[in-house]
């Protein structure tokens, strides 16, 4: 696949002059067709932001489908994490982002879900994944976002936000679901050099070695990338790199990194980058072939 990168301009896809936001993305490639999962957020009224997920295509990474809605229902189905093949079924995973009226952020009742799919377009209603939410011991509370289901040594590894820090999940069949780690975060603000509270766990495995890119929570944001051998212990490594973008007031985040060297040669990252009030932005790519230093033009 020819990909005409001197082509490709970000953002990919901004409706902000419709009133919709777009953030916290999912890419996946399947059958010469790049899928790009989306939250998209409104503000429909009485204050009260609504959060949906939608989906884009592509064949050739310039041109884009048509925003498809997934689900109509109310509960703030977003934050898509990643696709994965269970079966004869494609999984998706999200959250529920219920947020309380005159508040900006998602409650305490925020819980990870999972759908399922036969084509990658057409998703059934998600199923929870844990309806009580984080039972951590070190959690402070039960609110769950984020997901990002990594298969390995035949289980399930969910990736999730809990009180600033990520925990983990396991599950052998995608239907029972555990703490994995119940008496410490697997990343935590102490272990990155500025200390902010992280969320958005993104998982590849290169070479036996685990990467983790995920996203500080401060203003300027950006991308960190951590490395385990073993999905319990994670060690800081360094902060990206990225040029400011004229069209948005922080560097890229949210990241959805993909290996698609086979079709275009190149490693894929998906993100939003933010503007001026809470949940406003607008969706990007970079693209790399080293996996540390990341192109957007």
């Amino acid at each position: 696949m020819e990909i005409a990168w001197n082509h490709l301009q970000n953002p990919i896809l901004d409706r902000d002059r419709s009133g919709i936001q777009e953030r916290d993305v999912a890419l996946f490639y399947h059958g010469g067709t790049f899928y790009l999962y989306h939250c998209a957020v409104e503000y429909p009224e009485w204050f009260q932001y609504q959060f949906y997920t939608d989906l884009i295509t592509s064949k050739d990474l310039i041109h884009w489908s048509a925003p498809q809605r997934l689900w109509d229902a109310k509960m703030g189905f977003s934050s898509p994490g990643n696709v994965i093949r269970a079966g004869d079924k494609w999984v998706l995973c999200v959250q529920t982002y219920p947020i309380d009226r005159f508040h900006w952020w998602g409650s305490d009742a925020c819980r990870l879900w999972t759908s399922e799919s036969g084509d990658l377009v057409h998703w059934n209603f998600p199923k929870v994944i844990a309806r009580d939410g984080s039972r951590a011991r070190w959690a402070k509370e039960h609110r769950q976002i984020d997901p990002f289901i990594f298969p390995r040594d035949g289980k399930y590894w969910c990736f999730y936000k809990t009180s600033g820090q990520l925990g983990l999940l396991v599950s052998e069949d995608l239907q029972a679901w555990e703490e994995a780690s119940p008496d410490r975060p697997i990343l935590s603000p102490t272990e990155t050099p500025d200390h902010t509270t992280i969320e958005n766990a993104c998982i590849l495995e290169v070479d036996d070695e685990l990467f983790m890119y995920f996203s500080p929570c401060y203003n300027k944001r950006g991308i960190g990338l951590a490395r385990s051998t073993d999905i319990f212990h994670w060690k800081f490594e360094r902060y990206l790199n990225f040029p400011k973008f004229p069209w948005a007031k922080s560097a890229p985040t949210a990241p959805s990194v993909i290996d698609a060297r086979k079709e275009t040669g190149k490693w894929l990252m998906a993100f939003h980058a933010e503007r001026r009030q809470p949940h406003h932005a607008a969706l990007g790519l970079a693209w790399s072939d080293d996996l540390i230093n990341w192109k957007t033009t």
